[in-house]
């Protein structure tokens, strides 16, 4: 559980509601999610124009051709 809760955003409540989730969970579907998790730092990455996650150089959005890329969107909140 002290694993789980060094995650962000994550405290030791959630952190103890995800163990329990976890135990209960089929063996088969537990090592799914393990090798998910293992995945990601070899899968992802950041996109190198905007930093968004990407399994390639750019995101789906900056590498979309159809995108007028004269334009942006600023999201306050």
């Amino acid at each position: 559980m002290q694993e789980l809760s060094r995650l962000p955003g994550i405290g030791p409540r959630t952190a103890q509601r995800l163990a329990f989730h976890l135990l209960d969970l089929e063996p088969e579907r537990l090592h799914q999610l393990a090798t998910v998790l293992l995945e990601v730092k070899t899968r992802l990455r950041r996109c190198q124009q905007c930093a968004n996650v990407s399994e390639g150089e750019q995101c789906e959005v900056c590498a979309d051709p159809r995108r007028d890329r004269t334009r942006i969107c600023v999201v306050e909140e």
